[in-house]
């Protein structure tokens, strides 16, 4: 993992429409060559630094990995019974919960905003019911 490729796409890729743009320029190089990520770290390296879409692979990679989180720590507000809360303006254990899986800057009030139009509709009825 590039960490600090992976750090500034959190921080750098604010907006649904930049990480949309960022994903559509690397993931068709890692997902047409998703055979090189397998074996050793090392051997992959290898594999990748001989590959003239090496670099465009390994974003890949790593832009799936900061996806995962993200989604993990977006689930991670929405349970029923948890506190609702507006984006960005969590408290309490809402922050907690965000603070655990946010391993790029360990912050709960941080988070790139990546939702969908789906997402922001739903998570708004959340918080409109109460988080019920």
């Amino acid at each position: 993992m590039d960490w600090d490729y992976s750090v500034s796409v959190w921080t750098d890729l604010q907006t649904g429409s930049e990480f949309d743009k960022e994903w559509d320029q690397v993931m068709p190089a890692y997902e047409t060559h998703q055979d090189l990520i397998a074996g050793t770290r090392d051997e992959v390296l290898q594999k990748l630094a001989n590959h003239p879409q090496g670099d465009l692979i390994k974003r890949g990679h790593d832009l799936r990995l900061v996806y995962d989180v993200w989604k993990d720590a977006y689930r991670s507000i929405l349970p029923p019974g948890a506190k609702a809360q507006p984006w960005n303006q969590l408290t309490g254990w809402n922050c907690t919960y965000v603070k655990r899986r946010n391993i790029f800057t360990g912050g709960c009030n941080d988070m790139p905003d990546w939702r969908t139009e789906a997402d922001i509709k739903n998570h708004n009825a959340f918080i409109a019911r109460g988080g019920k």
